[in-house]
């Protein structure tokens, strides 16, 4: 132990001063057991205790989340850092060292009761005068005459505008049934955790639903509390993976929780009941951002199938039914649908949407069909009004990435090798209006987003590009899925392969995102929301322009991770298919037909740091005969 303890004490010098105790007399007077670490903060004169078995990684992790709580001076990294992870930054201005004394004295107990939520950060006024920057934020008061130890803050008049994507749900003021630790895992989850999984239009089920239906029912707290408890481990170690992670304390116990939550679900489904079948719907998202977090795609991809068809089952019971959790045929499985509003009008069409907008994640990863639901392209607003909001703006993105979608992930995705008189005229009819929508709506954004652009924050930047490249992906997708069998056909976008990067490049260097290997310390905040990526690996496979489709690979390295697509791993896929498909060819040489791959297949095996990829290539020009390609791919 004393050896653990004096390597650590070496690299914390500066913030600590350690020291070993087996005095159990001084231990029964302050009053913790052995073994324990104690923090005594000696600028406050308060202390943290942490009780349990003392390892160096406990040590490490105690001692930082000791010492987060307060930070001394604004610094590029902890600016990014604690930006990236969700967590509000309070800018406090001081104007010399007995100011800050003052700060920390006064505020300790306040950040120390909201670390997992707010960083409290001292700005030297004097110094940003003199650089001549401009901040935002609010003064900590001068000691007040009166003898009242209390002081209050002023809030700001006006949030800081990097921070307009946090919020206070409505249920944060309920108690919450737990022990302490479930209690400050739940508050997490509120403030980190659901910034984190919220999508685009989705809010309503992740601010309102989830929490409420959490604070009622022990199976969706346990769910919430197992999801909460990974994400902040998936937190504390930047992202990273190996096979060893199983051995972890931490990851172990998220676990055991995730266990614990599923046990409780299977044994309340032993009783068929309404309340019931809502639990597993909602948990079933729950169990699927669990899986995506700790990397198990399929398990996921299962979890939410499994949710969204016994949702959309529900959708189709008679009014008057009560909901259970019969089973059903795979015939009447297969013949229901459900309608996707363009406006959700009650918890069934927010709970579509967030399972639409997975599925929607599947089909672009590897998917072969969308769950068919009933969609309304024509409802859409063909010309975009000058008043929308921005989160009106997200919502109708979703609708057009649902709409679409339901089109290339159906049946008419068939008629790509079909010559177009002998194509069903439904489907013809159905193509063309939805490219008609489409085109308008992505020309009159183009122009919003060029009047809106100074008004949006970083983050939302990034995020409506994402949506953007999406649609524009989609889009394209949709124009080839009849009578386009040749792979040079795509050769036909190469400006808006070259747009889509172009854009990506330039959020990129604003964001200052620096490239990464696979599976190492994530510099991108991880979000379950679909975004760049996707549209990249698209470019870097479809796009044969020699500069365009590397430039694509670059990004890749530098996008993070969003849901099941992680950005370094599909760089070296990607990369690994364009040394295939330019085999013998001199730079710059146009790829011909015979090498370009159609349909690329892919399963990611984390813990072999391997990629199982399978693409296929046309043997004649009739497109009924394909050979296949499979490869081992390691990362």
């Amino acid at each position: 132990m004393r050896s653990k303890v004096t390597k650590i004490a070496e690299t914390f010098r500066d913030q600590f001063v350690f020291g070993i105790s087996n005095d159990k007399r001084l231990a029964e007077q302050e009053n913790v057991a052995f073994p324990s670490i104690i923090a005594y903060r000696t600028d406050v004169g308060d202390r943290e205790v942490l009780q349990g078995p003392v390892t160096r990684s406990v040590i490490e992790k105690f001692i930082l989340e000791a010492g987060k709580p307060l930070i001394d001076e604004l610094t590029r990294r902890n600016e990014v850092n604690y930006m990236s992870s969700h967590k509000l930054l309070a800018y406090i201005f001081v104007t010399d060292e007995a100011d800050r004394a003052l700060f920390r004295r006064k505020l300790h107990p306040v950040a120390k009761q909201y670390k997992d939520y707010v960083n409290f950060v001292t700005i030297d006024g004097k110094r940003c005068t003199s650089t001549g920057r401009k901040c935002d934020g609010y003064e900590f008061p001068k000691e007040s005459s009166s003898s009242s130890e209390s002081t209050a803050l002023s809030p700001p008049q006006q949030s800081p505008r990097p921070f307009q994507h946090l919020f206070q749900p409505n249920s944060i003021s309920k108690p919450f049934q737990g022990n302490t630790q479930e209690r400050r895992i739940f508050h997490r989850f509120q403030y980190c955790t659901v910034p984190a999984f919220t999508g685009g239009s989705e809010s309503g089920f992740w601010t309102k639903l989830v929490l409420k239906v959490g604070h009622e029912e022990p199976v969706v707290r346990n769910a919430i509390i197992a999801l909460g408890t990974l994400h902040e481990d998936y937190q504390d170690r930047c992202g990273k993976y190996s096979p060893k992670l199983i051995d972890d304390q931490s990851f172990r116990y998220a676990l055991r929780l995730y266990g614990v939550a599923l046990r409780d679900l299977n044994k309340r489904l032993n009783t068929p009941s309404s309340t019931n079948a809502k639990l597993a719907i909602i948990s079933s998202i729950l169990f699927a951002c669990f899986e995506v977090l700790r990397r198990n795609n399929m398990a996921a991809v299962i979890h939410y199938q499994l949710g969204m068809r016994e949702l959309i089952r529900q959708m189709n019971l008679p009014q008057s039914d009560d909901i259970s959790l019969a089973p059903s045929s795979p015939e009447q499985a297969s013949g229901s649908r459900a309608t996707f509003r363009e406006i959700p009008q009650d918890e069934l069409d927010e709970l579509l949407r967030v399972f639409a907008r997975y599925d929607i994640q599947a089909c672009t990863f590897s998917k072969e069909r969308a769950e068919p639901l009933l969609t309304h392209v024509s409802q859409v607003p063909r010309i975009l009004p000058t008043n929308l909001t921005l989160s009106q703006v997200r919502n109708h993105l979703d609708n057009l990435l649902v709409s679409v979608y339901q089109l290339v992930k159906s049946d008419a995705r068939m008629y790509r090798y079909w010559k177009r008189d002998v194509v069903p005229l439904e489907w013809q009819a159905r193509r063309q209006e939805a490219i008609d929508v489409f085109d308008a709506w992505m020309e009159a954004l183009e122009n919003f987003f060029s009047t809106q652009s100074p008004r949006l924050s970083r983050t939302d930047i990034k995020s409506l590009l994402g949506l953007r490249l999406q649609i524009k992906t989609a889009v394209m997708m949709l124009k080839l899925c009849i009578d386009c069998g040749p792979e040079t056909t795509y050769d036909a976008f190469q400006d808006d392969f070259e747009d889509m990067v172009t854009k990506v490049e330039q959020v990129t260097t604003a964001l200052s995102l620096a490239e990464t290997m696979p599976l190492a310390d994530e510099l991108t905040p991880f979000t379950m929301e679909l975004g760049i990526i996707h549209p990249l690996f698209f470019t870097a496979c479809k796009c044969r322009d020699w500069g365009i489709r590397r430039r694509a690979v670059a990004q890749l390295k530098r996008a993070g991770k969003e849901g099941v697509w992680e950005g370094p791993i599909m760089a070296v896929l990607a990369r690994r298919i364009i040394s295939l498909e330019e085999e013998g060819l001199s730079e710059g040489e146009l790829v011909p037909e015979a090498n370009r791959f159609h349909d690329i297949k892919k399963n990611v095996d984390y813990d072999s740091r391997q990629i199982l990829f399978e693409g296929t290539r046309a043997s004649d020009t009739t497109w009924e005969n394909f050979s296949i390609h499979r490869e081992v791919v390691s990362f």
